[in-house]
C-alpha cells in the first residue's frame, strides 16, 4: 500500500497536475501525498510488510541537505526559511522513495511511474512540436522566457509580430508553439513545465527513465532452482512423472501424441517472435524519447540517451549491442542539440558560470555561499550548469564530497547486487543493473546541469535504496558499506576533478 502512495507522491512532484487543473490549484497535494505515504509506510511496518533498511547513500544525503541548509544559515539567513524548506521536501520524497518502495512490488510500482511520467511529458513535448506559433506573453521581468507563458490567440512568425496591435502594449511577447497541459516551447525548443521547463531537464528525466523501461519489458525470469538428488544419484528420466517412478504402459486407444511442429515452426522461433513482440512497447517508448531530445535540440540530453542506450545494448546483447549503438549514435549526433551561433554563445556562458563557480569557492574560503544563492552572486543571473561545482560554490568542499558520497553509495548498491554473489530475487535481479544504467546517465547529465537538490534525482537515489532494502529482505547476506579508504577515495577524486576543469578554464582563457 505504501508503495503505490509514494508512486502518486513522485507523480504529482513531477508532473504537477495543480498548475493545470484548475480545480486542484490551491490544494497541498503533495504535503497530504507525503503525510498518507508516512501513515502507510507505519501500517506496512506494524504489518510486517515493510522491514526498514538502512542504505548506505541516506546517511550521506541527509548529511548532505543538512549542511546545505547550514551554510545558508550561516552565509544567508534571510534565505534560510524558503531554501530549507525545499530542501527539507526534497530529503522528505528521498526517505519516503527509499523506504515505501523497498520491496519487489514497491520497486516495480516506482519504475511504471517514472517511465509513465517520462512517457506522458514526451508525448506532451512531441505534440508541442507540431502546433502552429502563436503570441505568448511572459512575466515582465522574464525577458528569456523561461517561466511560464499564457497565449493571446493570435498567430505569428516571428516575435515582432507579437508586438503589433499588442494588447498589452509594454508586454513581454514571444512567439513560441503552444502545447498540452498549458505548456510551451521556448526558442522553438520542446520542454514541459515546472521543474521541467528546462528543455535539458527534461531530457535528462527522460533518458533515465529507458533503463527502468527496459526491465519492466524484461522477461520474468523464475526463482533460483538447486538441483534435488534423487535415489541412486541419478535424475529422474524424460517424461517420468514427479518421483522418478517409470511410466506406465500406455492404454489402448488412449495414449496420445505429442503435436507435431512443423519443420520451420520451432520452439526457438516462437519464443523469438514472442520476444520481439514484448519488445514492442518498449522500443516505442525508446524511439519517443529520443524523438523529443531531438525536438529539445539538448546537447546533454544526446549524450545521456546515448549513454543509457548503449550500455543497455551492451549489457544484454554484447558485441551486438556494440554495433546497434554505432547505428544509433550518428544519427541522434546529427540531428540532436544546437548549433552556430546560438551553440556558441550557450558554451561561453556555460564556461563563464564555470569561472564565476571557483571565483566563489575561493571568496567564501571553500565554505561556500548557501543553497540556491549561485544565481544571486553571478553576474549572468544563472545557476552553473554543473552539479559538483553547484555543490561546491554553495555548500562548500564539504558539500561537494558529501554529495559526491551520495552519488558514490547510489551506484554501488545497485552494482554490487548485480555483480554480487547474492541469493535475491528476480525483480531485484532485473532492476539492479537498470538502477545502476539510470544513474550512470545522471552521473553524465548533472554534469551540464544544476541538479544539486533536484528532487528527481533524489527519487533515484531512493530507488537505489529501496533496491538494497528489498535485496536484504531476501537475503541477509547483502551488505553494502562504504569504507574510509573509499570516502578519501572519492573526495580526493573530486578535489583532482577540480583542479583539472580549473586548469581547463585557465587553458581556455
Amino acid at each position: 500500500m505504501a508503495a503505490w502512495v509514494v508512486c502518486a507522491l513522485c507523480a504529482l512532484v513531477i508532473i504537477k497536475p495543480q498548475e493545470f487543473i484548475p480545480a486542484l490549484s490551491g490544494i497541498p497535494l503533495v504535503h497530504a501525498a507525503f503525510g498518507l505515504t508516512l501513515l502507510c509506510v507505519a501500517l506496512d511496518v506494524v504489518w510486517r510488510r515493510l522491514k526498514p533498511t538502512l542504505a548506505p547513500q541516506v546517511v550521506y544525503a541527509l548529511a548532505f541537505l543538512a549542511w546545505a541548509a547550514l551554510t545558508t544559515a550561516l552565509k544567508r539567513p534571510a534565505a534560510l526559511e524558503e531554501r530549507g524548506m525545499q530542501l527539507a521536501t526534497v530529503a522528505g520524497i528521498f526517505v519516503a522513495v527509499a523506504v515505501a518502495a523497498a520491496s519487489p512490488r514497491g520497486l516495480r510500482a516506482l519504475a511504471i511511474t517514472l517511465v509513465g511520467c517520462a512517457v506522458l511529458t514526451t508525448v506532451v513535448a512531441i505534440v508541442q512540436a507540431f502546433q502552429p506559433h502563436g503570441c505568448m506573453i511572459a512575466a515582465p521581468d522574464d525577458w528569456e522566457g523561461k517561466g511560464e507563458l499564457e497565449p493571446d490567440g493570435r498567430p505569428c512568425e516571428t516575435n515582432l509580430d507579437c508586438r503589433i496591435e499588442a494588447p498589452v502594449p509594454d508586454g513581454n511577447y514571444r512567439c513560441e508553439r503552444p502545447g498540452p497541459l498549458g505548456t510551451s516551447t521556448i526558442d522553438g525548443r520542446v520542454r514541459y513545465r515546472g521543474s521541467l521547463a528546462d528543455p535539458n531537464e527534461l531530457s535528462l528525466m527522460a533518458g533515465m527513465s529507458i533503463p527502468l523501461a527496459i526491465a519492466l519489458a524484461e522477461r520474468r525470469s523464475g526463482p533460483r532452482r538447486t538441483r534435488r538428488s534423487v535415489r541412486g544419484g541419478q535424475a529422474p528420466s524424460a517424461g517420468a512423472p514427479p518421483g522418478g517412478a517409470a511410466p506406465g504402459p500406455a492404454r489402448a486407444g488412449g495414449a496420445r501424441r505429442a503435436l507435431a511442429l512443423p519443420v520451420l515452426l520451432t520452439d526457438r522461433l516462437i519464443s523469438r517472435v514472442a520476444a520481439a513482440l514484448r519488445a514492442l512497447p518498449v522500443t516505442a517508448v525508446i524511439a519517443a524519447i529520443g524523438a523529443m531530445v531531438v525536438l529539445s535540440r539538448s546537447r546533454s540530453g544526446v549524450i545521456v540517451y546515448l549513454a543509457v542506450l548503449g550500455i543497455s545494448f551492451i549489457r544484454r546483447s554484447g558485441t551486438l549491442g556494440v554495433i546497434a549503438a554505432c547505428f544509433v549514435g550518428p544519427p541522434m549526433l546529427l540531428l540532436g542539440g544546437r548549433s552556430g551561433e546560438e551553440a556558441s554563445e550557450s558554451s561561453g556562458e556555460r564556461v563563464e558560470l564555470l569561472r564565476e563557480a571557483f571565483e566563489l569557492i575561493r571568496r567564501t574560503k571553500g565554505i561556500g555561499v548557501g543553497a540556491g544563492q549561485f544565481g544571486d552572486e553571478s553576474s549572468l543571473g544563472l545557476t552553473a550548469h554543473n552539479s559538483y561545482l553547484l555543490a561546491a560554490a554553495e555548500t562548500g568542499l564539504l558539500g561537494m564530497c558529501l554529495f559526491a558520497l551520495v552519488l558514490y553509495a547510489s551506484i554501488k548498491v545497485p552494482l554490487s547486487i548485480w555483480l554480487g554473489d547474492v541469493d535475491v530475487g528476480p525483480t531485484a535481479r532485473r532492476f539492479a543493473p537498470a538502477i545502476f544504467v539510470s544513474l550512470c546517465g545522471a552521473l553524465i547529465g548533472i554534469f551540464f546541469l544544476s541538479w544539486a537538490y533536484k528532487d528527481i534525482l533524489y527519487m533515484v537515489f531512493g530507488a537505489s535504496a529501496a533496491l538494497y532494502g528489498a535485496a536484504r529482505a531476501e537475503d541477509s547476506r547483502v551488505v553494502v558499506r562504504v569504507s574510509g579508504r573509499e570516502v578519501a577515495l572519492v573526495c580526493g577524486g573530486m578535489s583532482l576533478v577540480l583542479v583539472l576543469l580549473n586548469v581547463l578554464l585557465r587553458f581556455l582563457g
